[in-house]
């Protein structure tokens, strides 16, 4: 055999190969399905926090802050004699700022100070949370925000709305498969997205608002039930 003969023969070798020929097979590979799914887990609240604060003005600092301490020490000791641990006290700000009037030519004027002092209370007995309310604002509370109900362990609800959540995908991805006429194959990826709690109302109660009866009175407060849900994002194999 020549030379020229040989070496078009092996370029012509080369150039046919079984790879050339499997034609669809790797697009086949290569097709997904993803898929979102949605769950909800329903949840008792355990804890409820309150923030009770105390404000108070006047032309010199030193009376008013005087003052503010001790609203503050007599909240802070009925708050104790409702059962209520030293952990769960803690101050949220402390504030000290002038007080301003408008003086002639619309020039502003000091006047006094304002002095505030808030802390956070959480009551891990329900039941006392009307109670402390009414025993706070009756101490010299001018301001209550709250209850505020919530999970003192939240992962247990989550992993339950998770699991739902994957289940939900699931059985979306088996639908769409069947469907489509395709086999689901292995999970490639799966994420868990958002875990959603819901936002609870802050009433708002003042001073003004509590009641002047005797100490045993106390607000209706009832806790009820919250859900959350959760989002979990899965990608199939197909074939």
């Amino acid at each position: 055999m020549s030379r020229k003969f040989l070496c078009a023969f092996f370029t012509a070798l080369f150039l046919w190969s079984p790879a050339q020929t499997s034609g669809t097979g790797h697009d086949k590979k290569d097709r997904t399905l993803t898929v979102q799914g949605q769950g909800k887990a329903f949840a008792v609240p355990d804890i409820a926090t309150l923030g009770i604060e105390v404000s108070q003005d006047g032309a010199e600092l030193d009376p008013v802050l005087t003052l503010v301490r001790k609203d503050m020490t007599k909240i802070q000791d009925v708050v104790k004699n409702q059962g209520i641990a030293d952990k769960d006290v803690q101050t949220q700000f402390f504030q000290v700022r002038p007080k301003y009037e408008q003086g002639r030519r619309n020039n502003p004027r000091r006047v006094g100070y304002v002095v505030s002092n808030r802390v956070s209370v959480k009551v891990r007995d329900l039941k006392k949370v009307g109670k402390v309310l009414t025993a706070v604002l009756n101490a010299g509370a001018t301001n209550v925000d709250g209850p505020n109900f919530e999970l003192d362990n939240r992962q247990s609800a989550e992993r339950e709305a998770l699991a739902a959540a994957t289940q939900d995908a699931k059985a979306k991805a088996e639908a769409v498969a069947e469907a489509a006429g395709v086999s689901l194959g292995e999970i490639m990826a799966i994420n868990p997205q958002n875990i959603n709690w819901p936002v609870s109302p802050r009433p708002f109660f003042a001073r003004g608002m509590a009641l002047s009866a005797a100490a045993d009175v106390q607000e209706p407060i009832a806790a009820g039930e919250q859900t959350l849900t959760a989002e979990v994002s899965i990608t199939y194999a197909i074939r």
